[in-house]
């Protein structure tokens, strides 16, 4: 039985890629860092909206219930801090009970207030909301018929 034994030569065993292979390698690389990059991108954004939506409905009610608390007979707009939150309101008067002919509790004034505010996270407007909301405080020029009636 023989055995053939075929030389070659070092310099032609050895060769690494050709010029075209590590082009098509190059090409493939730049196509799947281009879909990471895109993926990471989208991760970006999605990662942005959870947050904002996330934490708008605390920051919505938080501003609910400081609303409450300002006399909007007076103060027709303001701006809140929530947060990350910020929140610029502005209020109209629908209604108010001293405008109407008959007035079923003569000592208060009862109104009714329109409520506009738009909501920023980091300077951007994420949403805008509106509500209404019934206020009633005391008529100051309401003069009490009773206190001046003779005590016997």
């Amino acid at each position: 039985m023989r055995h053939y034994v075929v030389y070659r030569p070092f310099y032609q065993t050895n060769r690494g890629f050709s010029l075209i292979e590590a082009i098509v390698a190059l090409v493939i690389l730049s196509i799947v860092f281009t879909t990471v990059w895109g993926w990471f991108g989208t991760a970006v954004v999605s990662t942005e909206r959870i947050r904002s939506t996330v934490g708008l409905p605390a920051a919505v009610n938080e501003f609910i219930s400081r609303i409450e608390l300002e006399d909007l007979s007076q103060v027709q707009n303001g701006e809140m801090a929530i947060d990350d939150y910020v929140i610029e309101w502005q209020s109209n008067t629908i209604r108010r009970s001293d405008d109407a002919s008959y007035r079923r509790q003569p000592a208060w004034i009862i109104g009714l207030f329109h409520i506009n505010a738009n909501i920023f996270l980091d300077g951007v407007l994420i949403t805008s909301i509106e509500t209404q909301s019934v206020r009633y405080w005391p008529d100051p020029n309401y003069i009490d018929i009773n206190a001046f009636k003779p005590v016997f």
